[in-house]
């Protein structure tokens, strides 16, 4: 089988074409993969960890507002689109499965023009601009939530839910997980996390929280994105407790297994992750997400109970020293915020989202419509 894959910008689109690429390959040994995005992304170093063949093209976001750079970027994409071309002319891709962000548009556009089957998947709630202009050709249109706002062809689309790495459905144990990062299996372990870019506003509540803890009270894996990394480091060393500082953690299922609590954007990749490994959680969501849709990500998890809400408006560094101490000292709260997450999950995502570009890639032309 022969597919080709684009999407990225975030880890929230890499996660997702992992796990398919995971089960694509889970199914067919012999399986010939793609993946298209832009140079320099998180998608390539993510391509080029899994051993996955990467094509770039050049692409960047739309501009939300009226400006001459939208002839700019305009320009580009159609340089995009005729890379694309030259990819699938080459490649001869049976079906394009997109994952979103803007770096998708150019591919699945060529392909939609070539009669080349494409299947979309959205992880939030509200399908994405570039998916949102490529639905109407789509094969298959693929959705995280049974509520998902947007312009498309409700009659192609089917419910499936956001997909994890294999990695998060077969963690390893906690203990196998702490021994592994070098770290103590007696005592607490919090794992800060502001997504595969960092997050700025949890970054400073964190230089505030660490001084706070005595020595011995917690341990802690932050990963704070390129940018903060120096400072959290600094301020690393000096603290009390035992914290590791990373700018980027290839190893998030090990990371997630280690931890008893889990601070992070609400994103949808991260939400589904924590989900499916059933940790609970305090959910900071980015207040600039497209449509809010990291509140409403948040808001299904504090409604079932799986996690404490901060408004990122109120994300200090003394509010989250004393949530954190607050639920490390009531294991009896952890265990059933953990319990509520797992309701939330949908282990099974990636295999339907497979069946369902299998299913697309061979069926017959004249059967489509």
């Amino acid at each position: 089988m022969r597919v080709m894959i684009t999407g990225g910008g975030t880890g929230g689109h890499t996660s997702p074409a992992v796990a398919i690429i995971e089960e694509l390959q889970k199914r067919d040994p012999r399986l010939a993969v793609q993946w298209v995005g832009r140079r320099g992304g998180i998608e390539q170093r993510v391509a080029q960890r899994m051993g996955t063949p990467f094509r770039s093209v050049p692409v960047e976001g739309w501009p939300r507002k009226k400006t001459f750079r939208r002839a700019w970027v305009a320009g580009k994409l159609g340089l995009g689109i005729l890379r694309s071309v030259i990819y699938l002319t080459r490649f001869k891709p049976q079906v394009v499965v997109g994952v979103g962000g803007f770096v998708c548009l150019p591919l699945c556009y060529a392909a939609q023009r070539m009669g080349i089957p494409t299947v979309l998947h959205e992880q939030n709630k509200r399908l994405g601009m570039a998916n949102q202009m490529l639905a109407g050709r789509a094969n298959r249109i693929l959705l995280s939530y049974p509520d998902t706002l947007g312009t498309f062809p409700r009659e192609k689309s089917l419910l499936v839910g956001n997909p994890v790495r294999a990695g998060f459905i077969r963690p390893p144990g906690k203990l196998a997980a702490r021994e592994s990062l070098g770290l103590d299996a007696a005592r607490p372990v919090v794992l800060v996390s502001g997504g595969s870019q960092g997050a700025r506003s949890i970054n400073e509540a964190m230089l505030g929280a660490l001084p706070k803890f005595e020595k011995g009270e917690v341990q802690f894996i932050w990963m704070t994105g390129v940018s903060d990394a120096p400072r959290a480091r600094s301020a690393g060393e000096k603290a009390a407790v035992h914290t590791d500082v990373f700018p980027f953690i290839d190893d998030m299922p090990a990371a997630c297994a280690a931890a008893d609590l889990i601070v992070s954007r609400a994103g949808a990749s991260s939400a589904a992750e924590i989900a499916v490994l059933g940790k609970p959680s305090i959910l900071v969501p980015y207040p600039h997400a497209t449509d809010n849709h990291q509140d409403k990500n948040a808001a299904a998890f504090v409604e079932a109970g799986a996690a404490v809400l901060m408004p990122d408006a109120e994300c200090s560094g003394d509010r989250l020293a004393g949530l954190l101490r607050e639920l490390l000292g009531d294991p009896d709260r952890l265990t059933a915020m953990a319990k509520a997450a797992g309701t939330l999950a949908k282990p099974g995502a990636a295999e339907a989202i497979v069946e369902e570009i299998l299913m697309v890639a061979f069926k017959p032309k004249d059967a489509e419509g």
